[in-house]
């Protein structure tokens, strides 16, 4: 038992020092990045938010509907809200990304990338969407004062299908942007609204037949 070496007990605990030593300087790195990304990130949103606020341009978003959508979507009650974030957001996704590098955790960075080549996919669709949704509100609006000035009936019912027609296109657009096959759904949504339209052009007719029918008999009296 006194015959066992002092270096064999003691080798195990120095490679673990050595180890530990060696990732010392990179986790020392990293969390330096961390606290410079989260002083950058939030000086930027600050600068951001005075920016806008000068700008006023919660104001003018507001005159046209824009915050009443981004509330509906829950992405905030206005655009320099949402500018911001991502403003925040990505200047701290940087960081996180060199903070990963730092300590050499590839599997982390490698996400981290995949997901930065991915963002602005994403943010094409929910432009797609957001545009699509301020559109279908504008027709929406257009439909019901139109009804309204010309004395039709169902001018809400049109009003209304119009908004879920506009919506539901700018959501298979944006769902394609992100790279789904839509081409099933895209089929039955077409051959629904076919069988809407020739249900409609068949009520129409069978309501209209007898206005057709007075029509033809007083035009048959005035040429006898």
């Amino acid at each position: 038992m006194n015959n066992i070496p002092v270096d064999a007990l003691a080798s195990p605990f120095i490679g673990v020092y050595h180890r530990f030593a060696s990732f010392i300087p990179g986790i020392a790195a990293a969390l330096i990045l961390l606290l410079l990304g989260l002083f950058t990130a939030r000086a930027l949103r600050t600068l951001t938010d005075r920016l806008f606020a000068k700008a006023r341009l919660d104001e003018y978003t507001s005159k046209v509907g824009i915050n009443e959508v981004l509330a509906r979507l829950g992405m905030g009650k206005s655009p320099s809200y949402v500018l911001s974030f991502l403003v925040y957001w990505f200047v701290l996704f940087i960081f996180f990304v060199s903070s990963a590098n730092a300590v050499n955790l590839t599997v982390v960075s490698e996400l981290l990338e995949r997901f930065a080549l991915f963002l602005p996919v994403l943010i094409g669709a929910l432009l797609i969407l957001f545009g699509g949704l301020l559109f279908a509100r504008f027709l929406h609006e257009v439909v019901l004062n139109a009804a309204a000035a010309n004395s039709v009936r169902g001018g809400k019912v049109l009003a209304h299908a119009a908004y879920v027609l506009v919506v539901v296109f700018s959501a298979m657009t944006a769902m394609e942007q992100l790279g789904m096959k839509l081409s099933f759904i895209s089929a039955a949504i077409q051959i629904m609204l076919g069988s809407v339209g020739l249900a409609a052009a068949i009520a129409f007719g069978l309501g209209g037949k007898d206005i057709a029918a007075a029509v033809l008999r007083d035009l048959g009296n005035k040429k006898s």
